[in-house]
């Protein structure tokens, strides 16, 4: 006769249950790998084992999305800070999964989230070959002599060979400065890549703005000098922009060109520039070069801003605000402004 133990088999070793430990460890090893990616120092070697164990298990690629959604709220934090917290949530994890996720849900749900500057980096982004943080620019200098320049929160891959050059934008926005190459047997197109199409360049200066991250959304191409050649993905009719000139495009097409703002480029100098933009307007640009929550009362959304202002100092910005418009500025904390009626 078959024992109470056979009749009623332990869960634990049932496939269920080695399902739920190989979930378990999947979505702890996935919790490491952010508290890695969120250091700040990732190796190359890191890096290509981080894409084998995504490759390994379809249980890995669904821990990491797990791992993404609860970091989208952590994210709120500012990367050493989130760092720090992963770092202890993970040492509690490792006696006890619920307590471990319990603690992560608490964290979400706490006053931190007054930080709201999201640092985080997706694996793409993180693994970029270069990329800068919210507040941060950067300038390159290619090795076809190209100049890059990196504005906030931007990613990019280069991606040259012998048939071309290649800067994958995967967020953010560049100003680009293409160079001439010389003492080559072919020429080789220099062409921006983003998940919506590319921007050839004819010999030019222009920049490439994300407006969409994660899926496809919307690019903003600006030209100062030259011309570019703008591609839709979903498209077989490129739209050719001249300087002074800009356009909108999205996966399916573009819209018709307009005229450029010569100001726009004044970010790759440190300073935002506004002719009687919107209150509204002109904070959501500012936020983009801030850590933490920007927000405009609606009270005050359609005073207009005209001035000239420096990227690297916000607080600056801001003060000056209540200096020529009724408004004034009120602090949560570090991270969380609002901009509302004096």
């Amino acid at each position: 006769m078959s024992t109470g133990a056979a009749a009623f088999p332990n869960h634990a070793d049932s496939p269920a249950g080695q399902a739920g430990r190989a979930d378990a460890r999947a979505l702890q090893a996935a919790f490491d790998w952010q508290v890695t990616l969120w250091s700040g120092e990732v190796t190359r070697a890191q890096r290509l084992a981080f894409e084998q164990w995504l490759a390994e298990d379809p249980r890995h690629a669904q821990a990491w999305q797990r791992v993404q959604r609860v970091g989208a709220q952590l994210g709120v934090v500012p990367a050493p800070l989130a760092g720090t917290v992963l770092r202890s949530a993970s040492k509690a994890a490792r006696s006890s999964r619920r307590q471990f996720l319990g603690g992560l849900a608490a964290f979400a749900g706490s006053g931190l989230l007054a930080y709201a500057a999201s640092d985080t980096l997706s694996w793409k982004t993180a693994f970029a070959d270069y990329h800068t943080a919210r507040g941060e620019r950067r300038d390159l200098t290619l090795p076809d002599n190209t100049r890059l320049a990196l504005n906030s929160a931007t990613s990019v891959d280069l991606r040259y060979s012998a048939q071309a050059r290649r800067v994958a934008l995967h967020a953010g926005e560049v100003l680009v400065t293409t160079a001439q190459e010389a003492g080559l047997p072919a020429y080789r197109p220099f062409i921006v890549e983003t998940r919506e199409g590319s921007i050839r360049a004819l010999g030019t200066r222009f920049i490439v703005r994300r407006l969409g991250e994660g899926s496809p959304g919307e690019v903003l191409v600006q030209v100062f000098e030259g011309a570019v050649e703008i591609m839709p993905r979903d498209s077989t009719t490129p739209l050719r922009l001249e300087a002074g000139t800009q356009a909108y495009f999205s996966a399916s097409g573009a819209t018709a060109p307009a005229v450029v703002d010569p100001l726009a480029e004044a970010w790759s100098r440190g300073l935002l520039v506004v002719e009687q933009r919107r209150l509204a307007d002109f904070l959501a640009e500012l936020a983009r070069h801030r850590a933490g929550i920007l927000r405009c009362d609606p009270a005050v959304a359609d005073l207009l801003v005209s001035g000239v202002f420096p990227l690297d100092d916000t607080d600056a910005a801001l003060h000056s605000l209540t200096r020529v418009l009724p408004v004034s500025v009120r602090t949560a904390t570090r991270y969380w402004a609002t901009v509302g009626p004096r």
